[in-house]
């Protein structure tokens, strides 16, 4: 059961779309509606700044690794890690 649920949390974090968040939230601003229209470091940096841009950077990577993190604290098998 708890590599289920290791697996369903990482889903969920890798769903979060840090890059409109920042725009939304801090710049008021929809980041789908310039530049190449993507949510991601690349265009919210082309959109808002280097600041807004390197904190959507380190919020995806850290979202990306968290879920490999979790995983290897609680010792799930590889084959779970690579999923996670």
């Amino acid at each position: 059961m708890l590599p289920v649920l290791v697996v369903f949390v990482s889903y969920l974090l890798g769903s979060i779309p840090f890059g409109l968040l920042i725009g939304l939230g801090w710049k008021k601003t929809d980041v789908r509606q310039h530049g190449s229209k993507n949510i991601g470091a690349a265009n919210v940096t082309r959109t808002l700044g280097k600041t807004a841009g390197g904190l959507t950077l380190l919020l995806d990577a850290s979202k990306g690794a968290a879920g490999v993190v979790l995983a290897r604290i609680l010792d799930l098998p590889s084959e779970i890690q690579a999923l996670a």
